[in-house]
């Protein structure tokens, strides 16, 4: 089985990241297996999740136990928004 990819995810607008590992894809939604459980986030929240270059917001559809389904709105590569980051001073 291949190794699954870390990332972190936060409640918006100013939560506290927690770690995940990302299960797979299906269309615009991620799902994650949250690795210390779902930590109160409740579905409609807002999500910002870092994973590897890219930086994705959306939104906790629902999930049962640790695992996670959300359904991703923005996407924004990591690199690139530190270089506008960097233009805007």
């Amino acid at each position: 089985m291949p190794e699954r990819s870390i990332v972190k995810l936060r409640c918006l607008p100013d939560g506290d990241f927690q770690e995940g590992a990302e299960v797979g894809w299906e269309g615009r939604v991620l799902e994650i297996d949250l690795l210390g459980g779902r930590g109160g986030i409740s579905p409609g929240a807002p999500l910002e999740i870092q994973c590897g270059s890219m930086l994705y917001l959306g939104e906790l559809q629902h999930g049962s136990g640790s695992t996670a389904r959300i359904l991703v709105e923005h996407s924004v590569d990591r690199a690139k928004l530190a270089s506008m980051q960097d233009a805007w001073g």
